[in-house]
């Protein structure tokens, strides 16, 4: 939009009033000494002079030794030189130095029980270093037997190191990082690695509406843990790096991606990379279980006994199961396992379990006809047909006897 001046009865735009003044009236305007720029009167050739960084620097160069008089609006946190009150403002707005100080700032800050709950931690720590001086064997009474128990299972502050925990999850996946439940899978390995069998600390839920856990110290005493606040530290301390070394892996590769889509000028590809690289930035805050474990949480509470008493139990029973599987060793168990899933042609062991048991009942050999028509998968259905001493499950109907 124009403003336009009236002049002596002649009418202009506002922009053209000075070349008008000195060309056709002769009128001298006001005239910067050192830039040498016009203005319209004094007053605006004065600020001029004081806020105009190249009219200062001139100053400055031809009056080396002379205070020059300035107005200067200065940024508290990046230290930027800015020569009107409005525009520091609108500087302060996005400031990238104010930015990062508030967000670190704000990372910094805790809440009261994280850092009770911290402060305890470290005492605990201690406390344990303390013990490892001095070996204790403790009893536990078993009400439900009435027979004395060594314990045996430690406590998860000596137990879930960070290495230990590191070592644990080293075949935690991508995978895992980006289920959509990746909190309660987390939580389901926790007690799957450090929570279960008599060789793992004893951790319980004594109140699953409140979120009250208690663990045992290394002298079988009970500590509560509300919220599982340092379990979770002790797991998201060693599990970390495994999943920033994932996340950062894989961010990567999505952003190659995204530049690849880019140079093809592919909208579609595009519009996939960056929808990729959402999902992952998600996955990866929502893995937080410290800062918001809430599906941690919940699973813990649904899966753990709800007493010490509880686990013990389930861990004798457990073992009892063990002893009754007729397995002799984890290795026996493996090796009956690999029987079953071999692969004879395009079938597995346990599919063909129900022709082995027809030809053992009845003497003739029948299988699927693709292993007639194979001469070595023939020779190999043979062979598996008979075997003796393999007992395997029929998992499958398969083709029709």
């Amino acid at each position: 939009m124009a403003f336009y001046v009236i002049y002596k009865n002649h009418e202009m735009p506002s922009k053209f009033i000075k070349c008008h003044l000195k060309i056709w009236h002769l009128i001298k305007m006001p005239s910067c000494d050192f830039c040498h720029s016009d203005f319209n009167d004094k007053s605006t050739l004065n600020r001029h002079q004081r806020t105009s960084k190249t009219c200062i620097k001139i100053q400055e160069q031809q009056n080396p030794g002379k205070a020059v008089e300035k107005t200067i609006f200065t940024c508290d946190y990046c230290k930027k030189e800015l020569s009107r009150a409005h525009t520091l403002k609108g500087h302060l707005i996005i400031c990238k130095t104010k930015l990062k100080q508030e967000k670190e700032k704000e990372e910094k800050k805790e809440f009261p029980e994280i850092k009770e709950m911290k402060e305890k931690l470290q005492t605990m720590e201690k406390e344990v270093e303390r013990l490892k001086e001095k070996p204790t064997t403790t009893i536990i009474n078993s009400s439900t037997t009435n027979t004395n128990t060594n314990n045996n299972y430690g406590s998860i502050l000596n137990c879930l190191t960070q290495q230990a925990v590191q070592e644990s999850f080293k075949n935690y996946s991508l995978k895992d990082l980006k289920a959509t439940d990746n909190q309660r899978k987390l939580a389901d390995m926790t007690i799957q690695n450090f929570l279960t069998g008599p060789e793992n600390p004893v951790y319980a839920c004594t109140d699953r509406s409140r979120n009250k856990f208690v663990f045992t110290d290394e002298e079988n005493n009970e500590t509560e843990d509300p919220n599982a606040f340092i379990l979770r530290t002790l797991i998201y301390r060693g599990v970390k790096p495994v999943i920033k070394e994932l996340y950062n892996e894989q961010l990567a590769f999505l952003h190659s991606e995204l530049a690849r889509s880019l140079r093809k000028d592919d909208a579609a590809l595009i519009a996939i990379s960056h929808e990729d690289i959402k999902e992952l930035k998600d996955a990866y805050a929502q893995i937080n279980i410290l800062k918001n474990g809430a599906d941690y949480i919940s699973q813990l509470s649904r899966c753990l006994p709800s007493s010490i008493k509880d686990r013990l139990i389930k861990d004798r029973q457990r073992e009892r199961l063990h002893l009754d599987s007729g397995l002799d060793s984890d290795e026996e168990f493996e090796r009956q396992l690999q029987l079953q899933i071999r692969k004879i042609g395009d079938y597995t062991a346990s599919e063909l379990a129900r022709w082995k048991k027809y030809y053992k009942d009845t003497g003739v050999m029948k299988g699927p006809k693709e292993m007639w028509d194979n001469p070595k998968h023939k020779q190999e259905f043979i062979n598996f047909l008979q075997e003796d001493g393999v007992v395997l499950p029929v998992v499958s109907k398969g083709d029709s006897l």
